[in-house]
């Protein structure tokens, strides 16, 4: 009798033992994702997203770099050319560095203007791109295939590029700050009437994004009308941007293809 008792009490200080490991491990755990979130949290997920879509651009500004330096159409450019492309590839590289280096130590006032700075570089380096595969495509049929690849990677970067423009300059912009004082720079149907269930409405990226897209491939505004001579500005830039690489490149290179055939 005595052995069983002490067997059961055994018993039972081991299962309080597995219950107290369970729940620290569960303890541990939670404390683990709530430091997690507070760190995200803390350092704004909207600037997270606008560094993600800048490694996006760099990704696909590196292709047609890539391409024109190292690629089929290196044979087409000039020496000076190519070393102004590997300057401008070491840039890339640097404000990349900076801009995951200032998100993770959230200096989120030199984050912004990086944030700027980068996408004034991503917006010099489409349009040196667009220049460069200009002077490529002058009846060259055996750039044909890299020109037209090219040309979607640069239609890419754009779309992706102006969405970032679109989202700095439209309160609340990349910072998750209200701006109440601030004037709209798009007119989103959501902000326009009064629409049910959108009360505390406020733009994401994704609406930025869709504004990019329709531009890049409409080469106008649909949906969000611009309000600032600054939005318009951009959208002038972006659509003409895209007009070259849809009407002059892309064609360009379609035609040298089917003629080629």
């Amino acid at each position: 009798m005595f052995s069983d008792k002490l067997f059961s009490m055994d018993q039972k200080i081991e299962g309080k033992m597995a219950s107290n490991s369970t729940s620290r491990r569960a303890a541990q755990t939670i404390e683990g994702e709530s430091s997690l979130i507070l760190f995200l949290r803390a350092r704004g997920p909207s600037l997270a997203v606008v560094v993600l879509v800048m490694f996006l651009i760099a990704v696909l500004q590196a292709g047609i770099s890539y391409s024109v330096g190292q690629g089929p159409l290196r044979k087409f450019e000039s020496t000076a050319f190519l070393l102004f492309a590997a300057a401008l590839y070491a840039i890339r590289l640097a404000l990349l560095l900076l801009l995951v280096l200032l998100w993770l130590l959230n200096r989120k006032g030199a984050l912004f203007r990086t944030i700027i700075a980068a996408n004034v570089y991503f917006t010099v380096a489409l349009l040196l791109d667009v220049i460069s595969l200009l002077q490529v495509l002058g009846g060259l049929r055996e750039a044909a295939k890299p020109l037209l690849i090219d040309a979607a990677l640069m239609s890419l970067s754009n779309m992706f590029i102006f969405s970032i423009w679109y989202w700095i300059i439209d309160p609340p912009g990349v910072e998750d700050e209200p701006h109440d004082e601030a004037p709209w720079a798009f007119l989103f149907p959501q902000r326009g009437s009064s629409l049910p269930y959108y009360g505390s409405w406020s733009p994401g990226y994704a609406d930025y994004l869709f504004i990019g897209f329709t531009t890049n491939f409409a080469f106008s505004p649909t949906d969000a009308l611009p309000l600032t001579r600054t939005a318009k500005m951009l959208m002038l830039l972006q659509a003409g941007i895209s007009v070259v690489i849809v009407t002059g490149i892309a064609a360009g290179a379609i035609n040298a293809l089917v003629g080629s055939g």
